[in-house]
């Protein structure tokens, strides 16, 4: 659950100033917004897929929509809006990969959390939110743990901002909390990432809090106890959506009831692939992961999971 965007990516190494025009090196439009990033990595990964989001009655809407279906993502619940233009993000990639982004987020907000049922998660058995409005993780995680369901959020910079008095409450009871290392140090209070995990953990009760550390891999704090798993060394080439697939991959894992250890492997695996292509939606198929996993050394994890999704 969460934004479905039209991202234009222009890639250049100079953010011009007040009346100053910049060359840009390339420039590529595609699918966006991290729960349909998120939607999308998981049906690639070999699970089943529905996203609940808005967009407008208008061709980018058409557009974004018959994107997620030839991913093969349940689109039934798309909510279409004709008082609002479908959400645009401008990406401005630099050299080395990293990005800045300016958001519209337009026909995102006509999200309601009246539009949150039993019905769109019938046939369900996790429920991901990607989205800082609290509103709609609450009505979500209400919903799905009153059907049995897991539930995990990933609600970026817009949800730490607001601070953990704020949010605490509707983060209680989540099963997996997904932050960046920025995130983390907001909400904790911490320029010492794992002391500011530590310090989120003893407010919030989650099962697992999850802090992404860019190239330096990822942490997973669980029952007290911090783990740690590097991420693998590749030439970035956009970094846009490598969040959100590593959150895929860590709820796939998951789901398939891995250690945790490996499941952060896993989430690291998927998520390297995709920083070495363009786009928020270049996110690795199964058997890419299962590839790069085996070429370094991870083969039993590799048949670990093929047998448990076979």
């Amino acid at each position: 659950m969460g934004n479905l965007n039209l991202d234009i990516y222009i890639k250049t190494d100079a953010i011009p100033r007040p009346d100053e025009s910049v060359d840009a090196y390339e420039t590529y439009m595609g699918g966006g917004g991290s729960a349909a990033n998120f939607s999308v990595a998981v049906a690639r990964l070999g699970l089943g897929s529905r996203f609940l989001g808005s967009v407008g009655n208008d061709q980018f809407g058409d557009m974004l929509i018959r994107e997620l279906e030839s991913e093969g993502v349940d689109t039934r619940f798309i909510k279409r809006v004709s008082h609002e233009r479908t959400g645009t993000v401008v990406v401005i990639v630099g050299l080395d990969g990293s990005k800045r982004m300016i958001r519209y987020p337009g026909a995102n907000l006509g999200l309601t959390p009246n539009d949150i049922t039993s019905d769109v998660m019938s046939g369900v058995s996790h429920v991901h939110v990607a989205l800082g409005r609290v509103e709609i993780i609450e009505a979500a995680k209400r919903i799905a743990k009153s059907l049995g369901l897991t539930v995990s959020v990933d609600g970026g910079t817009p949800l730490a901002r607001k601070g953990l008095d704020v949010i605490k409450d509707v983060i209680n009871n989540v099963d997996i909390w997904f932050m960046n290392s920025f995130e983390a140090r907001e909400l904790g209070h911490s320029e010492n990432v794992v002391r500011a995990a530590e310090n989120i953990a003893s407010r919030v009760e989650v099962r697992e809090l999850i802090v992404t550390l860019g190239s330096r891999g990822a942490l997973l704090l669980r029952d007290g106890e911090v783990k740690y798993s590097d991420a693998f060394k590749v030439p970035p080439v956009d970094t846009t959506g490598a969040g959100d697939t590593f959150a895929a991959a860590y709820v796939v894992a998951s789901v398939l009831d891995l250690d945790p250890i490996d499941k952060l492997i896993f989430a690291n695996a998927a998520a390297s692939l995709k920083v070495m292509r363009r786009g928020a939606r270049s996110s690795p198929r199964l058997n890419e992961v299962i590839d790069f996993l085996e070429s370094l050394g991870y083969a039993k994890l590799a048949d670990e999971i093929l047998n448990k999704l076979s």
